[in-house]
């Protein structure tokens, strides 16, 4: 199924995690909803260690508030396994 043509890069990071948020949130409401699909989606990410998602939270949050105190993807993701193996 081809998604629609739309040129990420001219949205705001602000704007792409609020994109973000929402099709969680769509697809979590898909899930309550009764789809087969968005419940086992929503079930494998439920699943994930609470501690590891409660760093991705505190994050996006952060990114939120101020954009510039962010660290790169490259040095999260170090960071991530050195903490999470």
């Amino acid at each position: 199924m081809p998604g629609p043509d739309i040129d990420l890069t001219s949205l705001s990071i602000d704007e792409r995690l609020r994109l973000i948020e929402r099709l969680w949130d769509s697809i979590e409401q898909a899930a309550a909803a009764g789809d087969g699909e968005a419940a086992k989606v929503v079930s494998s990410w439920s699943a994930m260690d609470e501690d590891f998602m409660a760093e991705l939270e505190r994050e996006a949050d952060e990114a939120e508030q101020d954009p510039a105190s962010m660290t790169s993807w490259k040095t999260l993701l170090v960071e991530l396994k050195q903490k999470y193996g």
